[in-house]
């Protein structure tokens, strides 16, 4: 919950220009979260003695979000988009694939045959510990199986320190079939990080973090539905730099969805146009599956 307090709005609104549009915000609010953006609203900067600031490098939504987060301690994110019909695969199908209705969903990626199910279902209630993500021993397909399953299961259980203290956040949404389009949902999340990055927002960067962690704790990655992650992966790595903890998120995510990943013509492309930090990435989480 926002701790906004009354002389918060007692004081002047400032104005930013987004995309050519005006926002307002109680300046106060601004300079208590951001040094960057206080020094716009009380330094010597340009923006200060104008009293207003034109945002060049940020989106109409990612701002709205910056705002509403301001006031209320959380933010909407963006909505999926509903396709009309299954876009035919990215990647080489089998004929029995290729030959199948548009109406019927992908089963999810990580579905597998219940014979090939050794490991018992995640506690909800299990405390989560650290990002130890197992080792993998070489030989029978059970083993392999059972590294990827713990490679999620860490994933799923990484543990949040700011959206666990929001009472009134919203619930996540899980996706629930092939024609679900989560790239903006993801990348809503993404651009909130790395708006909250560049003006040192530090609680914003956090909670944007843990949504998104959240999302893709519960997403279900169907093999149609590669191009959303790539879209993901694409942007992140264009927008933050090595070692930054958005980027540890998606290795991890990639860590144990590669199966399906590596299916993905696009993805194999984008390692290659990334030149080097995405490859380098996903090969450190290859070697976690056969070291």
């Amino acid at each position: 919950m926002s701790d906004a307090s009354q002389s918060d709005y007692a004081s002047t609104p400032f104005k930013f220009i987004v995309d050519g549009n005006p926002y307002y915000i109680h300046a106060h609010l601004v300079s208590r979260y951001s040094n960057p953006l206080d020094r716009m609203i009380n330094g010597q900067m340009a923006e200060a003695q104008k009293g207003f600031a034109v945002l060049e490098e940020v989106d109409e939504g990612t701002f709205e979000r910056f705002i509403e987060w301001a006031y209320k301690g959380y933010y909407t994110v963006a909505n999926f988009e509903l396709e009309a019909s299954s876009p035919p695969p990215p990647f080489p199908c089998s004929e029995e694939e290729c030959q199948k209705p548009e109406w019927i969903e992908d089963p999810p990626a990580d579905a597998l045959p219940a014979a090939e199910l050794t490991v018992e279902p995640i506690s909800a209630m299990e405390p989560p510990t650290d990002w130890d993500l197992g080792s993998f021993k070489k030989g029978k397909r059970r083993n392999k199986t059972k590294t990827r399953q713990e490679l999620k299961e860490s994933f799923i259980h990484h543990e949040h320190t700011v959206r666990r203290e929001m009472i009134s956040i919203p619930h996540t949404r899980a996706n629930q079939g092939v024609n679900e389009d989560y790239t903006e949902v993801f990348l809503s999340h993404a651009r909130l990080y790395v708006f909250a990055e560049k003006y040192d927002i530090q609680s914003l960067k956090t909670l944007a973090l843990e949504e998104l962690h959240n999302t893709l704790a519960i997403y279900t990655l169907y093999r149609r539905r590669t191009g959303d992650i790539v879209a993901l992966l694409r942007y992140v790595y264009a927008n933050t730099g090595v070692g930054e903890d958005l980027r540890t998120l998606l290795r991890d995510y990639i860590g144990y969805e590669m199966s399906v990943m590596m299916k993905d013509e696009e993805f194999k492309v984008l390692m290659v146009e990334d030149g080097g930090p995405l490859l380098s990435d996903f090969m450190e989480m290859v070697a976690k599956r056969i070291d």
